[in-house]
């Protein structure tokens, strides 16, 4: 949809040209550094603060995925390196319930302070409908097949399960550097 779509699919044809390759898909990542789950918990607190004059955010619900955390990631490119996987192509995206940006935002939101109805969903085009420039084309649908990756023998964690737990981590951290 996107150059760099069209690098990435230039990138697995030439690696699967090669008779003995891994290529690990993922989509929507989070790890450390900015993130889109960290910014839906910065945009939580602002909307939280009675001081602070945000109080909604708009967020696209016709993109739908799941989330991958990087310590998933990381556990099933080991795992599949570890167990002499058969060689090919593997889906590597959080397991679970398929949701939208907004489903996820929502979600965050509520964990951190309770505020999930202040996220509004919108689509894709009315987002982007005042955008000056050119928007780069996002898949509606990056959720990906995890078949592969659990015949290996790996079993992706569910991205649910996993947001709870990175959400409480990142506020220790934070706290923690704040002292």
């Amino acid at each position: 949809l996107s150059v760099y779509g069209q690098t990435k699919a230039a990138g697995d044809i030439a690696v699967a040209g090669c008779p003995r390759h891994y290529i690990m898909r993922s989509s929507w990542v989070i790890g450390e550094g900015h993130n889109f789950v960290k910014t839906m918990k910065g945009l939580s607190d602002r909307v939280a603060d009675p001081g602070d004059k945000l109080d909604k955010i708009t967020v696209v619900d016709d993109q739908l995925g799941r989330l991958t955390f990087t310590r998933d990631m990381a556990e099933a490119v080991f795992h599949v390196l570890g167990t002499h996987a058969p060689y090919g192509t593997y889906g590597c995206t959080g397991s679970g319930a398929v949701k939208s940006w907004a489903d996820i935002a929502r979600a965050v939101f509520e964990a951190a302070n309770g505020n999930g109805d202040r996220v509004v969903p919108v689509s894709t085009a009315d987002y982007y409908a005042s955008a000056e420039g050119p928007i780069a084309p996002r898949p509606i649908h990056s959720a990906l097949d995890l078949s592969k990756l659990e015949s290996a023998g790996f079993h992706m964690p569910d991205w649910e399960e996993e947001l709870e737990e990175y959400l409480f981590s990142s506020s220790e951290k934070a706290n923690m550097e704040q002292l």
